[in-house]
């Protein structure tokens, strides 16, 4: 992975990930904030936010999604300034980006 304009970037899917992300943006985020992930199947993923004393702050609704590329997007506005660990999990594989909430 390789930080690209202030997004993440990760490589290509290897044969044993379901989904990578491909970006979180912006970052530092007011209130939305963007995912772009690719997924080698459809189904549910589970977001967690937690501050950086490792505490789940908000947890999201599972999202459903379909094979291939796409986005999803996430309300930050309830929380405050800070930074937060984003938890992205899907058939027992989690990734973590940091975000900044300004």
């Amino acid at each position: 992975m390789s930080q690209k304009d202030g997004a993440l970037v990760s490589g290509i899917i290897t044969e044993n990930q379901t989904f990578f992300i491909k970006k979180i943006f912006p970052n530092p985020v007011k209130d939305i904030v963007t995912v772009d992930v690719n997924t080698v199947s459809s189904g549910n993923i589970q977001v967690s936010l937690y501050n950086i004393l490792g505490t789940e702050v908000k947890k999201f609704e599972p999202i459903y999604l379909s094979q291939g590329e796409q986005q999803f997007q996430l309300d930050l506005s309830i929380l405050k300034q800070g930074i937060y660990i984003l938890k992205v999990n899907m058939s027992g594989q989690v990734f973590s980006q940091v975000v900044k909430k300004s």
